[in-house]
């Protein structure tokens, strides 16, 4: 283990202002600026973007992600495409398309089309579908839960055959 945290210290660390192309290194922050991707311990983004992210810690303020692969994310004021944590998933006055996490996602005041976790934690905030274990929610609007997303499947999934059995004759 000690091996393994020498290397860590000895990797460079980062800051982007500007754009940037890919980018690996023990910790980077980038601010008002953009990457490509980045692979990285800790990534920090403020004013800022990036295509693809893997970290084992991600901090996004009033910035976005396409896609980040991470142990932990916090969002505030940013937006995320997707996000996938095997821990914990934190959005504040965000938005995101698709949170997959192992541990806990918790929402504030955000929006989200698709989340799936362990346990969810949302207040004040909008979700297209969830699938979670345990929810502790507060002023929440659910679009679709496990049954109404089967059933809106299923609805379509028939409305679909039909169209394409009328076009046909």
């Amino acid at each position: 283990m000690a091996d393994r945290d020498e290397a860590n210290e000895r990797q460079p660390q980062g800051e982007i202002e500007g754009d940037a192309g890919d980018v690996v290194a023990g910790k980077v922050a980038i601010r008002q600026g953009g990457a490509r991707s980045i692979r990285a311990r800790e990534v920090s983004i403020h004013q800022g973007g990036a295509g693809r992210v893997h970290a084992d810690q991600v901090v996004v303020t009033q910035g976005g992600i396409v896609l980040a692969r991470t142990g932990s994310a916090q969002v505030t004021a940013g937006a995320v495409g997707v996000v996938a944590a095997t821990g914990e998933v934190e959005l504040q006055a965000s938005a995101a398309k698709l949170v997959l996490a192992r541990d806990e996602v918790e929402l504030e005041h955000s929006a989200a089309v698709a989340v799936a976790t362990r346990r969810a934690e949302i207040s004040d905030s909008a979700i297209g579908v969830l699938i979670a274990g345990r929810v502790d929610a507060r002023n929440v609007r659910v679009m679709f839960g496990v049954k109404e997303a089967f059933a809106f499947g299923a609805a379509a999934g028939a409305a679909l055959w039909l169209l394409t059995t009328w076009r046909r004759r």
